[in-house]
Parts: C-alpha cells; sequence; structure tokens
C-alpha cells in the first residue's frame, strides 16, 4: 500500500513537473575541511563524551583505522525523541558518534474543562514575563490562567485556571456563531494585542485582568466569513480570509493601516480560497487550497508579485528562509508533504524530497533546524534537510510525541534560557482539545562517545556533514561542508575502577604522610631529649665528684 502511495505521488509531481517551470535537479557543492586532530586521554571504564567544535552537525560516520580494522565503519546508533542521552549508549572498547539531535519530554500538563463542557479552544496568548496566559474559544469566550513555575532543585510548574470567562459578543451587537479566533501580537507594542475573528479585531491590553478586561474595537479589521488563518512580522500584518484572498495591514504610530487586499484577480485565477499565510522580512506568502503558493515581496507597504508554486490539493505549508514545506493531498485523499528549495535571485525552486507516511497532517510550525508536525491524532518532530535530502537517521528522530488533538504548539520564553556545555534547553507550550501541556525540548549538540577498557589505544577517522561551515560563509541551500578529523584514543592503566577510590586513596596517602610527618617528628624531639638526660647525667656525676673532692680538701685542712 505504502508503495502504491508512493507512485501515485510520483506520478502526480512529474506531471506537474512537466506544466510548469519547476527545476527537476540543481548542482550542488561539498566543501571538504580538514580540521584539527582531536585526542581522548582518559582513565576510567565510565563513557566520557567529547563535544565537536561544529553544532550544526547533521551527520556523523566514524571509521576505525587500527591495522586488523582499517576502514571499518561504525553505524550510528538509533536515536529518537524518547532516547536517553548516554545510557542507552552501550559502549565496550570502542566510539560512537551523535549528531545534533532533539529530545522532547512532556512535564506537565492540565485539564481545562470537565467532561460535561463542551468547549473547543482556538488559540493560547502567552506572556511569559507576567506569568500569565489568555485563552481563546470558537464562541469568543475569553479565559485566564496563571502559570507559576518555581526554579529550586527540583522544578515544579503550576498552573490554575481560572473559573471566570469573559464573552467578547458583550461588545458585537449580533450573535456568535462558530468563529477562528486568534491572538496577534506586534513586537514593538508591548502593553497589547489584537484578538481577531470573523467579526473583526478588538485590541485587548495585556496588563488587564480577566474579571474587567480592557477591550477597545479595532474597526479597521473588516469582517470576513471564513477567516482560516494569521501572521504577522515586524509591523505588517496578513490574514487569510478564504473567498475573500488576503488582507494586508500595517503597523505605525500605535495605528493599524489597512494597506490591500490580495484577491483572485491578483493571482490571476478565478477563485481563491487562501487556506494559510505566512508573514516573513519583506516576504509575504499565501497558500491558496486549489492552485498552489503565491510569494509576494514587500517594500514601503506595498506587495508586489515575486513567484508562484504551482500545487492542487493544498493543505498546510510553513516556512523557513528559503526552506518551504508544503502540504497536500492526491484525488485519492493521500495526503504528502514537500521540501521546497527556494531559490530568490533566479526565481527558481526545487522539490528537495517528498515525505509521505501514514498520517493526517493540519499544521507545521518550521524553525531553523526541526519542523514539528500537527496532525490529527498524532505529531510529528522532524529535521528538516539540505539539498541531499533526509540525512540516513531521520526516519529514526520522527517520533510521535503527544496523542490528542493539539492546536497550538508554540515556544514559551523563559526568564533565563537553559544552556549547558551539550544542550541547549528551551519550552514549548500545547493547546489541545482540553488540556494545556508544557514540554521541555532538550536540542543536543553533536558528540563523539567513548569507553575503553584499560591500556587499550584506538585510532579513529571521523567524518561529519554539516550544513554551516565554520571557515566558509555558505548562504546556499545547496551547499554543505564536510569535515574530515583524527581521533586518537588512549585508556592508560592499570586504572583504579572509579573516580571514588581515587579519593579514598587520596585520604590515605595524605593521612599516612601526616602520620609519618608525626613520627618524624618524635624521633627529633626524643633524640634532643636523650641527649639532655644523658648531659644532666654527665653533670650529676661531675656534681657528685667535685662534691667529694671538696670533702677531701677540707678534712686535709682540718689535720
Amino acid at each position: 500500500m505504502f508503495l502504491i502511495q508512493i507512485c501515485l505521488i510520483t506520478t502526480l509531481l512529474l506531471k506537474n513537473s512537466i506544466q510548469t517551470n519547476r527545476i527537476r535537479s540543481h548542482p550542488n557543492q561539498t566543501y571538504m575541511i580538514d580540521e584539527e586532530s582531536l585526542q581522548f586521554q582518559f582513565s576510567t571504564q565510565e563513557a566520557h563524551v567529547k563535544l565537536l567544535s561544529n553544532p550544526a552537525i547533521y551527520d556523523i560516520t566514524i571509521y576505525r583505522n587500527d591495522s586488523n580494522l582499517l576502514g571499518t565503519q561504525i553505524e550510528t546508533p538509533f536515536l529518537s525523541l524518547d532516547n536517553q542521552y548516554l545510557d542507552d549508549q552501550q559502549l565496550e572498547n570502542d566510539c560512537i558518534g551523535l549528531p545534533k539531535h532533539p529530545k522532547l519530554t512532556e512535564i506537565f500538563n492540565v485539564n481545562l474543562l470537565d467532561n460535561t463542557e463542551d468547549v473547543y479552544y482556538t488559540d493560547i496568548l502567552i506572556l511569559g514575563q507576567q506569568q500569565k496566559i489568555f485563552l481563546l474559544t470558537d464562541q469568543l469566550e475569553l479565559k485566564q490562567a496563571i502559570l507559576q513555575y518555581n526554579q529550586s532543585s527540583i522544578p515544579q510548574w503550576n498552573i490554575q485556571i481560572k473559573n471566570f470567562s469573559y464573552s467578547l459578543s458583550n461588545l458585537i451587537q449580533q450573535q456568535i456563531n462558530y468563529t477562528n479566533a486568534f491572538f496577534g501580537c506586534f513586537d514593538i507594542d508591548k502593553d497589547r494585542c489584537l484578538i481577531l475573528s470573523n467579526y473583526g479585531g478588538f485590541w485587548l491590553n495585556t496588563n488587564t485582568e480577566l474579571e474587567s478586561p480592557n477591550l477597545n474595537l479595532e474597526p479597521v479589521i473588516k469582517q470576513s466569513q471564513d477567516l482560516n488563518k494569521i501572521s504577522l512580522c515586524e509591523e505588517y500584518l496578513a490574514i487569510a480570509n478564504g473567498i475573500n484572498g488576503a488582507d494586508l495591514y500595517q503597523y505605525i504610530n500605535k495605528q493599524l493601516i489597512f494597506l490591500a487586499t490580495i484577491t483572485a484577480q491578483q493571482l490571476n485565477q478565478t477563485t481563491v480560497n487562501i487556506i494559510s499565510v505566512k508573514l516573513s522580512k519583506q516576504r509575504l506568502s499565501i497558500l491558496d487550497e486549489h492552485t498552489g503558493l503565491y510569494i509576494f515581496q514587500i517594500l514601503n507597504g506595498q506587495a508586489s508579485f515575486y513567484i508562484t508554486i504551482p500545487q492542487s490539493r493544498c493543505v498546510a505549508f510553513d516556512h523557513y528562509d528559503n526552506t518551504y514545506l508544503i502540504v497536500a493531498e492526491t484525488p485519492n485523499n493521500i495526503e504528502y508533504m514537500m521540501e521546497i528549495f527556494l531559490l530568490p535571485d533566479s526565481k527558481e525552486y526545487y522539490t528537495n524530497r517528498i515525505y509521505v507516511d501514514d498520517f493526517s497532517f493540519r499544521d507545521i510550525e518550521i524553525d531553523e533546524d526541526y519542523a514539528i508536525i500537527i496532525g490529527e491524532d498524532v505529531h510529528l518532530v522532524i529535521r528538516h534537510s539540505i539539498f541531499n535530502g533526509f540525512m540516513k537517521n531521520n526516519t529514526d528522530l520522527v517520533k510521535t510525541f503527544f496523542e490528542d488533538e493539539l492546536i497550538r504548539f508554540q515556544y514559551f520564553e523563559m526568564n533565563e534560557t537553559i544552556k549547558t556545555q551539550f544542550m541547549e534547553t528551551s519550552y514549548y507550550i500545547g493547546l489541545s482539545k482540553g488540556s494545556l501541556h508544557i514540554w521541555k525540548f532538550n536540542d543536543y549538540f553533536p558528540v563523539i562517545i567513548c569507553k575503553f577498557q584499560y591500556g587499550k589505544e584506538q585510532n579513529y577517522t571521523i567524518k561529519a556533514n554539516t550544513s554551516q561551515c565554520q571557515s566558509h560563509n555558505n548562504t546556499d541551500l545547496f551547499e554543505q561542508c564536510q569535515i574530515t578529523q583524527q581521533l586518537s584514543i588512549q585508556a592508560s592503566g592499570p586504572l583504579l575502577e572509579s573516580d571514588s577510590n581515587y579519593l579514598i586513596i587520596g585520604v590515605c596517602v595524605s593521612v599516612a604522610i601526616v602520620l609519618i610527618m608525626i613520627v618524624f617528628i618524635l624521633c627529633r624531639k626524643g633524640r634532643a631529649l636523650a641527649k639532655r638526660i644523658q648531659e644532666l647525667k654527665q653533670q650529676a656525676e661531675e656534681m657528685k665528684k667535685y662534691g667529694a673532692f671538696q670533702e677531701q680538701e677540707q678534712q686535709s685542712a682540718e689535720n
């Protein structure tokens, strides 16, 4: 069945490529770099970890260099989001390499409602510095929660849900039907955020409490029968309004200014259904359900058409810089995801790979390294790749991390960035159908892990692929670096079994040295005392002789 899906999707894409100017191949370049040799010298059987110099390494291969095992490749171990970092790596007289990889762990969850309520949440607003959370429902009910975090030796999380809710229907002179509703916050305005729905827009003062919220109508936002998605970047706001196209706004001097509506006419179509938008620096991407992705350039408040990526039956998309992920489905309702590289200078694009799985895609959130895929029932985290396709271990990184109807999954900014030598930890808050969840996301840096018996020497060659060259400022998606390093292992012996034994021996040696010094001092004192006693004895004998001599002289004088 899976092979049939692949064949159907490939046929569909080949047909589409003939009808467009999409390029099907592109020259790529690999820069070869030789870095300084690494040396490992250690004296215990514990696993030793060595951090590699390049933090963006996504693939590591290690080869043995000894005469009897020359050129033997050591397979990179299985990786998944559920793996323990070092405990699962069984090593004996060998080294393994682990590339940059994530681990996602749920650390807290709390129910938002009881089983008797039928409430559908549409968006979440997290105000990290104030530890305040606002929630929106599809009936424009505004709710609030308080996030509490006690950073002690055992960090504790707690979320208090307020029983009170505020209905925005109090500000709307009409009956509220089910609607999409989103929060939209501009970075240049820290005190308020927009609430956007089919009924227009409202400014919410984020410093107020839910019992008496400060809400003001934003008359510029036009009402729409089908608001699908919003996107904000710097001072711009874009809204996907379904068959009515996409609206673009600009926020200047705390005033929201309507700029333009991109309709079917601007897209050279008779009808459209805009289901998603994404704003980035000087770029607006618009996804039409029927015809594909349209990219515009934004300059001085003007949106000018740039390039089209034709695609039928679209579901969702997102992008980071020039890497796009687009979800579509076949006429047989088989969903698949394409990774597309955009070439801005030549106005071309390249389909790098296609991801197919028994999976129902709903939404995508993509950053510099990873893509979080939100599905109907399960959700995935994958590493999006560079020109040579999926890295060979990436299939092991795809992992279900939460089985529930996830609505939003977004980064939560803590007061302090937690970063150690081997990993960087960030936090995410997820909004599901009836719960709030907090995840800890550990992003591990590429390392070499070794464990050897005593008196062992071993030599290796490390070959690592990375999308960022430290000695070459590459910005092309079709460039990568291959780093070659020599690794020398020296495990000397005979040795102790653990560092605790070193401590015990050290204490014993120290005590022995102190005792020897005490005995030495006592011996010196004893010799001096014996010599003094001998001198006093001699003096006593001399005094005795002298006394007898005096007595003899006295007797002679009397005679």
